[in-house]
């Protein structure tokens, strides 16, 4: 991989972060109402009224009487030095609130792409390799399952198997009152897990799926993969070293989006089971004006997205120079 191309792909992600900072700093500014009437009692069901100290930490960081140029001059200056400002509603750094939120939703989000992406992939080309055409069955039911929206599976699987059936936990991350350190904490924590991490496997492994029997297909038709059969190679060995190997990079170039989606999925699967993750807190930001708390978990996950795409664009840079 030349150094040409290296320098053009830090340039176009470095215009990402650029726009993904702009938005960090306009998009909380749009929405309706003041994170100070909040802090008032507007609307939250205080009546005490707020002392200056409160609002000192707004004050220093947004400075709302300033000249918008001005506000996001300062921004920009607090991130160089790694300062997200001060949660409003939690009265503590909102690094601190986002660093205690992502080990939750990393919990549900690794395990879903290493299994979604492994019984997709499995499922794909197994479909892509039966005879007749017989893979092609399946297509409309993962279509059908990829066309239900997560929130909505979340909710249906809750009701169901969490308030109807009671196998599972409805809410929460663990049983109120069971601490760390605890006897059986950690299997009480895996019991609450397994819900919204079987919704987020299940709504990603149509995609995957569909997209490696595609993809299976396209290599299998391939003069070289006939020229292997008629050569009379074993077809365990076509498989894996023919077919698979050979889907592999347009694979990985479409699993980033999955690695992004996935973490959009664990947002709303996150706000309906009451997981203590980034969506959960984004819903306590969003209710509360909490504008720092808001830019600063925008920011992250907007970098998050950033990160991702600029690995795999380097991974299948270096395979398609290589080929």
């Amino acid at each position: 991989m030349s150094l040409k191309k290296i320098l053009l792909i830090i340039a176009k992600y470095a215009a990402y972060l650029c726009l993904v900072i702009v938005i960090s700093f306009v998009l909380p500014r749009l929405i309706p109402g003041s994170p100070l009437n909040v802090l008032a009692g507007e609307g939250s069901g205080y009546t005490e009224m707020v002392p200056a100290a409160l609002l000192e930490p707004f004050e220093q960081y947004f400075a709302p009487t300033e000249p918008m140029h001005v506000q996001f001059f300062r921004y920009v200056r607090n991130l160089c030095h790694f300062d997200l400002g001060i949660s409003l509603s939690h009265r503590t750094p909102v690094a601190d609130r986002i660093a205690v939120s992502i080990r939750w939703t990393l919990q549900l989000t690794i395990p879903t792409i290493v299994i979604s992406t492994v019984l997709g992939l499995l499922l794909g080309v197994s479909m892509g390799l039966m005879k007749k055409k017989r893979g092609a069955l399946l297509v409309p039911p993962l279509l059908t399952l990829q066309s239900i929206p997560t929130f909505l599976m979340g909710a249906l699987a809750q009701i169901v198997l969490a308030y109807r059936l009671r196998i599972f936990p409805a809410i929460g991350s663990v049983t109120p009152g069971v601490l760390p350190g605890d006897e059986g904490y950690f299997l009480d924590m895996l019991e609450h897990m397994i819900l919204p991490l079987s919704i987020l496997i299940v709504s990603e492994i149509p995609a995957i799926a569909i997209f490696s029997y595609n993809s299976t297909l396209r290599v299998k038709s391939m003069p070289y993969v006939a020229f292997a059969h008629y050569m009379n190679i074993e077809p365990s060995k076509i498989r894996w070293q023919y077919i698979v190997r050979n889907i592999m990079p347009d694979f990985l170039g479409r699993l980033n989006i999955q690695v992004v989606t996935c973490i959009v999925g664990s947002l709303f699967v996150e706000t309906i089971f009451t997981y203590p993750g980034v969506g959960s807190l984004l819903r306590h930001a969003i209710n509360y004006r909490d504008y720092t708390l808001m830019q600063g978990i925008l920011l992250i996950c907007s970098l998050y997205g950033v990160i991702v795409n600029f690995i795999f664009d380097i991974i299948n840079t270096r395979l398609a120079s290589k080929s």
